[in-house]
């Protein structure tokens, strides 16, 4: 310790960036000078840096939403579900677990080699596992959002830190049953990602308005910041309305993505939102993908570093998933490619993501979740398993950081394409 001590600032910079965050955590009390260097914006940016950019790491962190019962003895469906539907803690929770999988897992065993540890999703939000969603997540930071409370969380799994942001500028009160004539509002989308521009991590929420009578009024989106804790109305430039489907919402490269349709026509779309700009765009899906009516399920995945669009559908309990890659979803006239056709694959309900470009992971019909190789066409199964209906599983490939959802502070020099 005392050798150590006589380093460099410099070089215990060098050092520390390269330590996961629950050493970081601890070595923030060993001395004050750690303490500062650890707690300033060029550190903390050094280190996500760092985390995301590791080439000698041997392992890829997924971060899986899943419930589970506290009575494992309970095995009845319908039973269960009563448990799910119930308000208490008591008898489940809602998990985030953050999934350590070895990159080198091309051997014949069906399980992946793994670490895990789970976060347990705070209260009130943990309470309602149909109604939770992740909305996104971006270095780190996982946004929550419970469509039921209209309540929505920024949590760090990896620091453990949580925070319950303000109520929205936008969202009337509940409408009296009587009242014909007021106006209600509800939540149509919520998305997370940042602003490079601005170096700020941003909420954005769509609320849609109806009078008594069912006559739709237009819709109004605001924007809240970590760094002014706050909302604020911006220009809502689009009459799409998005539409809720399993794993379908992302951001990447300064823009988060949902599924929408724009009407009239009523046109299936993907509905885009500029962090930077703070603009909607639409972007329109490949025809042939609009009329199948196999195929007729919707996903979004990233793959290959671009926006890849999965329709799935099949008969008889086999699903079998077209892969459509965009070209350049920036200039938003961009064209579709077709690159490949997954399955049929037998017992399998929802895509949820690539973690590798040739690893593709899935919900399976009895809640496990089954990463599925490309290559040989080989099921590997991880230690997630979900009592929800699988559509209400999510998982997200994770960057381990320090980086805080309380924090006022803008991380400089940090250049976050994804």
């Amino acid at each position: 310790m005392e050798n150590f001590s006589k380093l460099s600032e410099e070089m215990v910079v060098r050092i520390l960036s390269r330590l996961p965050p629950k050493s970081l955590i601890r070595f923030r009390c060993v001395r004050k000078l750690w303490y500062n260097v650890i707690n300033s914006p060029n550190f903390v940016a050094k280190n996500l840096t760092t985390s995301k950019h590791n080439t000698f790491s041997s392992s890829t962190c997924i971060l899986a939403k899943h419930t589970v019962l506290k009575d494992s003895n309970i095995k009845d469906r319908n039973e269960i579900l009563e448990v799910l539907r119930d308000n208490s803690i008591e008898t489940k929770k809602i998990l985030l677990s953050l999934c350590n999988l070895c990159n080198d897992n091309d051997g014949d065993d069906p399980d992946l080699n793994y670490v895990v540890d789970d976060f347990t999703v705070p209260l009130p939000l943990g309470l309602l596992p149909f109604s939770l969603e992740i909305a996104g997540h971006c270095d780190g930071i996982i946004c929550l959002n419970n469509s039921f409370l209209d309540d929505i969380v920024l949590c760090n799994p990896a620091t453990k830190e949580s925070k319950l942001l303000p109520k929205s500028c936008l969202l009337l009160p509940p409408r009296h049953p009587n009242d014909y004539d007021e106006i209600e509002s509800d939540v149509n989308a919520v998305g997370f990602g940042y602003d490079s521009k601005a170096q700020e991590y941003k909420v954005v929420r769509i609320v849609s308005f109806i009078t008594g009578v069912h006559k739709p009024l237009p819709s109004k989106a605001e924007v809240y910041t970590i760094g002014t804790n706050s909302w604020r109305e911006i220009r809502a430039q689009t009459e799409s309305h998005v539409f809720w489907a399993p794993s379908f919402k992302l951001f990447l490269k300064g823009f988060y993505f949902w599924w929408a349709s724009i009407c009239p026509p009523e046109q299936e779309i993907i509905l885009s939102f500029d962090m930077n700009e703070e603009l909607f765009h639409d972007i329109y899906i490949p025809e042939s993908v609009r009329h199948d009516i196999v195929r007729c399920n919707r996903g979004l995945a990233v793959w290959k570093e671009s926006i890849a669009l999965l329709a799935y559908g099949g008969d008889s309990g086999a699903q079998s998933f077209d892969i459509w890659v965009i070209d350049d979803f920036g200039v938003f006239k961009s064209s579709w490619i077709k690159y490949l056709t997954i399955g049929p694959l037998e017992d399998i309900s929802i895509p949820l993501i690539f973690w590798k470009s040739n690893e593709f992971l899935m919900a399976a019909t009895d809640g496990r979740v089954v990463s599925y190789n490309l290559s040989t066409q080989m099921f590997k199964y991880l230690p997630i398993h979900g009592v929800e209906d699988p559509p209400y599983i999510q998982a997200v490939v994770y960057v381990n950081s320090i980086v805080s959802v309380h924090a006022s502070i803008k991380l400089e020099g940090l250049n976050n394409s994804s």
